[in-house]
């Protein structure tokens, strides 16, 4: 295995598609739900209704309020947002 770590791909109608190397966990907190996901999670794919915070040691990234899709396989990490600020 490389020591990469999870390539994550996030898509909205504002911003279009946008990538990320390396990322090293993705925290998920949902109202009914919490995941951390790192390094070689297991295959999850699910809907949000939360917070998505993305982070490595060069990027934090933070959702809040969003409804949105995710799939994790593989190292990499697909979050495709249907709506932003929601609540």
């Amino acid at each position: 295995m490389d020591n990469k770590g999870i390539k994550v791909r996030i898509f909205d109608i504002e911003n279009g598609l946008r990538e990320y190397e390396d990322i090293k966990i993705i925290r998920i907190i949902s109202k009914d739900y919490n995941l951390l996901i790192m390094k070689d999670y297991l295959p999850i794919i699910g809907e949000i209704e939360g917070s998505v915070d993305i982070k490595n040691d060069e990027i934090n990234l933070s959702f809040k309020d969003i409804k949105a899709f995710y799939m994790n396989s593989n190292n990499e990490f697909n979050l495709m947002i249907k709506e932003e600020n929601y609540g």
